[in-house]
């Protein structure tokens, strides 16, 4: 296999600018170049027909703008395996709707490798719709990043694995607020009333205002959500909080409407090349980490060739390859020693290479079983005024 050659300034710089948060995808209609709709092996699968097997041909459902465009030919090459790869997840819970049905039934939903959020990933896990990941085939499991590796959701990671993660802190403008920020409680700073926004990401933002409280996210209770919520709702109807937001918030935040909001921060190093002044920051009582995992359908009867495509994006060149056009933050141990060699300025960036006093403030948000998240979703909605 060729030596990738290394990306230049400019390169790297437009990489940057077109680098938009897989988020912003949510809700959009299908993009026809995309090939986000259903294949019709899927549709026939939906309609109890089964399309016969090829042979040495693994189909992958990931989001948007979340690869670069040299690792799936690499990966044909590298292994004589074709690598069929749709961007058709929009919305985790539009995408599920697609499939609950036909895997309900134990069809095929021409799918040996769909990408989903770690609390999809974890809905998906207990309804018996994945299998184990072969083990044989995926030696590079072991590149994997330590806080990764053992999540409530999967204990041991025996059904999933990421593919990249992103952090939920607080987005700002220095020139707006006129000093730096450090805490939760600067969301909260009365003179930044009706210029701030939380996102309407349950998790992150509750997630958030629980650590600002002192309260882990990793092991809340119904008590600590409640809390978090009486306080979100207080600053909302007091005017404090100006909206909640999906990633439209940025645009608000690069023109000066708002001074401060929970943010991505994939979005902040997006924005970052056209607008230098923008910070991102973890508070010092921490930051959300969420993550998009690649899991197998138990429907799939080509595990091992799965498996064979996450063990190649799981040595660290590869993913680094992946991370110089998708700037998010590999789960691959050794990444960014690779970045180096080929996007030395995305390299330095702490949102991408995360340094590791900010990997230690992070926390993945409990998983919550059914009665739970109905309730912390309803005490979340009441709270945000949806």
């Amino acid at each position: 296999m060729k030596k990738d050659p290394s990306y230049s300034e400019q390169e790297l710089q437009a990489m940057v600018r077109r680098a938009l948060s897989r988020r912003q995808f949510l809700g959009r209609t299908a993009m026809a170049a995309g090939g986000l709709t259903l294949g019709s092996a899927f549709l026939s699968a939906c309609k109890g027909k089964e399309a016969a097997p090829v042979v040495k041909e693994v189909r992958i459902s990931n989001w948007p703008l979340y690869i670069d465009p040299k690792t799936i030919p690499d990966f044909e090459a590298a292994t004589g395996i074709k690598a069929i790869y749709t961007e058709d997840v929009n919305d985790n819970n539009e995408f599920f709707a697609k499939v609950d049905e036909p895997l309900k039934r134990g069809q095929s939903i021409d799918r040996d490798i769909v990408v989903l959020t770690d609390w999809m990933a974890g809905r998906f896990i207990k309804l018996g719709y994945t299998q184990a990941i072969p083990v044989a085939a995926f030696p590079n499991k072991a590149n994997l990043v330590d806080h990764l590796t053992n999540v409530g959701f999967d204990p041991g990671r025996a059904h999933s694995v990421p593919w990249m993660s992103g952090m939920a802190g607080i987005g700002y403008n220095p020139k707006a607020t006129g000093r730096e920020l450090t805490s939760v409680a600067d969301l909260f700073d009365p003179k930044f009333k009706g210029k701030v926004t939380m996102l309407t990401e349950m998790r992150d933002t509750l997630g958030l205002v629980m650590l600002g409280e002192g309260k882990d996210p990793a092991a809340c209770t119904t008590a600590d959500a409640t809390a978090a919520c009486a306080k979100i709702k207080q600053y909302r109807e007091s005017g404090h909080i100006r909206g909640f937001t999906g990633n439209d918030y940025a645009e608000d935040l690069a023109a000066g409407n708002i001074a401060v909001a929970v943010a991505w921060s994939g979005d902040i190093q997006g924005l970052a090349a056209d607008n230098p002044d923008l910070r991102w920051i973890a508070p010092k009582e921490g930051a959300m980490l969420y993550s998009d995992n690649m899991l197998i359908p138990k429907t799939s009867d080509r595990a091992e060739l799965a498996a064979t495509f996450m063990n190649y994006c799981y040595t660290p060149a590869h993913s680094a390859q992946i991370v110089a056009t998708a700037p998010y933050i590999s789960p691959v141990k050794g990444v960014g020693d690779e970045l180096v060699k080929i996007a030395p300025a995305l390299a330095s960036s702490p949102l991408v290479n995360v340094p590791a006093d900010v990997s230690a403030r992070l926390r993945v948000f409990k998983w919550l079983e059914d009665a739970e998240d109905q309730e912390f979703n309803r005490l979340f909605q009441d709270a945000i005024g949806a």
